[in-house]
């Protein structure tokens, strides 16, 4: 964009110039300006140990120029007020208003160190030749900056929709983390409210986790955690939502389920569950305690419904291979 904007700005002051018949040097300096100038930023900019702070040094240095070059056009009205419009609202696109508040006041300064130096010439006509010459430098640079500014802004939301999304997951296993779980949950109770189906919320506990992790290391509790979850993405569907919501417990919200389908769920993951072998070339058996609550019209919350499935975990547990039907079903797998 500085090769651009300078290449641009070159022309039409290079006609003001011209008019005016200033001398050879001036235009000399209009050309170093122009073609070395945005070499030398930029290699300023790279080998900068700060590169963001310089490249804003540079657009600072930038606006100090333009306020040069229209005192040297004698305020000529059409390309001094391109060339100023242009280097503030690139300034702001950078760097927002601190660093366009910056620039300008540079831009000002040098403008009018420069115009005093100069005993104040205005040449307040503008020839057909520099009008012609101008139009290049509102018309492509503004489009430029428009498609640059576009460009920034579509990176930025994506990467915005990727932080949103690493902060929705867990970091270890790549699974939905607590906070997106609480948001699906809350989604689907409002779903519940307004029409009526069947959903379920399945809760998940590997039994002596903390044994195997004393016994092997974390290293073999983490490829466990790993492995289970792999189980669940596999045992649920798409429109499921397998979740880690702590240390070893998992749960998954199955919506449009009823209490039979969630147990054939909780049987798939059982069956997946009691083939786990070695585990980071450790042999560990695997226990898992289930429990499953469906959705009902008195939850009002998103902790009532995960208070509901967790106290058919707790009850699993204390019975062991016995299984409930009703709206809370335990589950025990060994």
């Amino acid at each position: 964009m500085r090769m651009l904007g300078t290449f641009l700005c070159f022309i039409p002051i290079l006609s003001v110039l011209l008019e005016q018949q200033r001398s050879v040097w001036l235009m000399g300096l209009l050309a170093i300006n122009a073609f070395v100038w945005p070499t030398l930023a930029w290699w300023r900019a790279r080998c900068s140990s700060t590169p963001l702070l310089t490249e804003h040094q540079n657009l600072v240095l930038d606006a100090g120029a333009g306020g040069f070059w229209i005192a040297m056009m004698a305020v000529n009205p059409l390309p001094s007020v391109a060339i100023a419009t242009i280097l503030l609202a690139d300034r702001l696109a950078a760097g927002g208003f601190p660093l366009m508040k910056k620039a300008g006041a540079v831009m000002v300064a040098v403008f009018m160190g420069s115009w005093l130096s100069q005993g104040m010439a205005l040449v307040p006509w503008v020839s057909q030749r520099t009008l012609y010459a101008t139009l290049p430098l509102i018309a492509i640079y503004t489009v430029a900056l428009s498609v640059l500014t576009n460009s920034i802004a579509m990176r930025l939301r994506f990467k915005s929709r990727e932080l949103e999304r690493i902060a929705m997951m867990d970091p270890l296993l790549d699974i939905a983390n607590r906070r997106l779980l609480e948001e699906r949950i809350d989604h689907e109770l409002h779903k519940l409210q307004q029409t009526c189906h069947d959903s379920a919320l399945m809760f998940i506990d590997i039994d002596n986790f903390k044994e195997v992790n004393d016994r092997y290391g974390h290293k073999v509790g983490d490829m466990l955690l790993v492995t289970v979850s792999q189980i669940l993405h596999i045992a649920s569907r798409q429109s499921d939502t397998p979740a880690r919501l702590g240390g070893d417990e998992f749960v998954i919200l199955l919506p449009d389920t009823t209490l039979d389908e969630a147990r054939v769920v909780a049987t798939r993951i059982m069956d997946a569950a009691a083939v786990i072998g070695d585990v980071a070339e450790e042999a560990v058996h695997c226990t898992m305690s289930i429990g499953i609550a469906c959705a009902t019209r008195e939850m009002g919350n998103v902790t009532d419904w995960l208070q509901a499935a967790d106290a058919a975990l707790y009850q699993a547990k204390r019975d062991g291979k016995k299984s409930h039907f009703c709206p809370l079903t335990r589950l025990r797998m060994r």
